[in-house]
């Protein structure tokens, strides 16, 4: 799978900070016990990996400098991204609006204080997820988008 491409520059820039020794790119069952050694509250690799994950037609779980996402496994566009207690969604236009009226957010204050415009840091597409109703539909909807016919 290539993820090293123009589509995922600003999400590989951010998850390799800290990070340089990690792969770029690794099966998610890679590191033993992934759910609680990847940075990410086991929460958030629960949601993304068995619950967001199995909405896809192919199994799209993987680890990205060693992070817990979801890569399209045809064209390796990142899906989406743990980020310690909270993880982001990338979005089409139209998910993106639906997003927003259920309440998406983009930006997050930490617990240590600092702030994180998830739109500054990996494009206009992406969003922090939050358990939202509409949030398998709008996965399936972005990995049909990134789905070619190859």
């Amino acid at each position: 799978m290539n993820i090293e491409q123009a589509q995922n520059a600003a999400v590989l820039t951010y998850l390799s900070r800290g990070r340089p020794e990690a792969p770029v790119f690794a099966a998610w069952n890679s590191i033993e016990n992934a759910y609680y050694r990847c940075g990410c509250h086991p929460e958030i690799v629960e949601r993304l990996w068995d619950q967001i994950g199995p909405a896809f037609p192919t199994d799209c779980r993987c680890l990205v400098r060693s992070i817990p996402t979801l890569a399209h496994s045809q064209s390796g566009v990142i899906l989406a991204i743990g980020i310690g207690t909270q993880y982001g969604l990338r979005l089409p236009p139209p998910c993106a609006t639906e997003a927003i009226q259920a309440g998406a957010k983009t930006t997050t204050r930490w617990s240590g204080g600092g702030e994180m415009n998830i739109q500054r840091e990996l494009g206009e597409d992406w969003f922090f997820g939050g358990w939202m109703k509409g949030e398998l539909e709008w996965c399936r909807e972005v990995y049909r988008m990134f789905q070619s016919d190859d």
